[in-house]
């Protein structure tokens, strides 16, 4: 199937996701993102390119220490081996959105061909670009959004001609980028230690995701990368645009969500498997962030299973 809705999400030990998104003979996979939880949603990085466009409402993504916030009919590029947060809920944003994650050579055949050097390399292998808002103000971009319409509308349709129809709409979005020298809501590195940070922050953020049940503090996460307490916020900070302890939060109340979601355990069992000490806390944070209480949210998704 050409859409489908995404799977639990899983990384290995440097944040990477480990997930196939399509096959070898068609490297391709859309995603319906709806109103969900997922284990270990958060910031990751794939070896694919992604396009991401929103159907409903609002969400929010990140890249390169950026966040924004995105309305319906607007979208966003990322890059392949780009660190993002893409399509997450929180506070105020709750929104659908489809995202099609896909390898370059789907788009242009093997790598020593013409059509990859010309058209795919500059861009896909370009260490410093993220990734592109895409913002219905400015005319390629809105273009580049017409495009990602009829990739979701062809993916749907799941007609006779629809890969190859997926496939020509998703190269007219990739050419019309790829276009701009430099584009307008472009997300760059800004200097060669960007690397090294985002190389530190896929460490920390892997040791969260093994260890947010249990004590956390900064000078563990600074550990995991042999730098100082004060070093560990500013580079963790300048990727993912949050604190570690802010994202160590929005890691366990997302895990708490997952677990009222997927499993029978006590409201109290949830809080102290996740990593809070107070069911008090726990409770104001996850209001602060879902929206309701954690019994209201099960109460929800149970009845929306229904």
């Amino acid at each position: 199937m050409l859409l489908i809705k995404p799977e639990e999400f899983s990384v290995n030990d440097s944040m990477f996701e480990i997930q196939v998104h399509g096959t070898r003979d068609f490297p391709f996979q859309g995603y319906m993102n709806e109103d969900r939880t997922l284990q270990g949603e958060g910031w990751h990085w794939h070896k694919e390119a992604e396009f991401l466009l929103v159907l409903e409402g609002n969400i929010r993504c990140g890249s390169n220490g950026e966040q924004y916030v995105l309305e319906k009919g607007e979208g966003i590029f990322i890059n392949c081996g780009a660190l993002h947060m893409a399509g997450t809920h929180s506070g105020d944003c709750r929104g659908r959105s489809v995202s099609f994650v896909f390898s370059p050579k789907f788009i242009s055949g093997e790598e020593r061909g013409l059509l990859y050097q010309k058209y795919v390399k500059p861009m896909a292998e370009d260490p410093d670009f993220k990734g592109c808002v895409l913002r219905l103000e400015t005319d390629w971009q809105k273009e580049v959004l017409e495009c990602l319409k009829q990739v979701y509308i062809f993916c749907k349709e799941e007609k006779w001609d629809s890969e190859l129809m997926v496939r020509n709409a998703l190269s007219r979005a990739w050419v019309i980028l790829a276009r701009q020298e430099k584009p307008d809501s472009g997300i760059y590195a800004e200097k060669a230690s960007d690397t090294k940070y985002e190389q530190r922050v896929k460490k920390i953020l892997k040791y969260i995701e093994v260890h947010y049940g249990d004590y956390i503090t900064i000078e563990d996460m600074a550990r995991q990368v042999n730098i100082s307490r004060t070093e560990c916020f500013r580079c963790f900070q300048k990727i993912t645009g949050q604190t570690p302890l802010e994202y160590l939060t929005f890691y366990r109340l997302s895990q708490a969500a997952y677990k009222l979601h997927n499993t029978d355990s006590s409201i109290t069992e949830i809080c102290i498997s996740s990593g809070f000490s107070q069911p008090s806390y726990f409770g104001k944070k996850f209001r602060e962030y879902y929206g309701v209480s954690p019994l209201k949210y099960r109460k929800q998704r149970i009845n929306q299973g229904k």
